[in-house]
């Protein structure tokens, strides 16, 4: 004799497998083209030769870093997120680092080769806004004041409307 699943029990059953069998997935939609540029003290410059996105590297932090030329590497740009949480849409600071109550930051950072020597910008005051993020790309605004060396030595620069669309995989 054959046992059947009590009467009660089929119609859930049957419900949730009908449910299951209906959803419907929405993707997030294809990634846009990979891009990433700037105004470099008042010289546009796009970095696209060749872009990286790492978010595994260091929890919670991602990096940016693209390109302008793929045979010298040089220069490249460099755009650096980080929060205590999923990223989302807003103004990533650079001001934020001395903020204690502040769980999120951004930083931009670029590099020159000259004279045989790289030149290596570090932040003054940047701003980075993260205008879309999915689970495959994130897009924003960036912009700034950068340094290079110290004291009697120290070269500034200004970046200025800064931009970025990148593919990543969120974690």
């Amino acid at each position: 004799m054959k046992q059947f699943l009590p009467r009660f029990l089929a119609f859930p059953l049957l419900s949730v497998a009908f449910l299951v069998a209906c959803h419907k997935s929405h993707p997030a939609g294809p990634t846009p083209p990979f891009s990433v540029s700037a105004t470099i003290n008042g010289v546009p410059t796009t970095f696209n030769a060749i872009i990286t996105v790492d978010s595994v590297s260091t929890p919670g932090t991602v990096y940016i870093v693209a390109h302008a030329d793929s045979a010298n590497l040089t220069p490249l740009m460099e755009v650096t997120l980080t929060s205590n949480t999923a990223l989302k849409p807003g103004l990533y600071s650079y001001n934020n680092l001395s903020d204690s109550t502040s769980d999120i930051q951004g930083l931009i950072g670029y590099t020159v080769f000259s004279n045989d020597t790289d030149n290596q910008y570090f932040s003054l005051t940047d701003t980075v806004t993260l205008t879309k993020v999915n689970n495959t790309w994130l897009s924003g605004t960036f912009s700034g004041s950068i340094q290079s060396g110290y004291d009697s030595v120290a070269t500034y620069s200004t970046i200025t409307n800064g931009q970025f669309t990148v593919g990543w995989n969120q974690h």
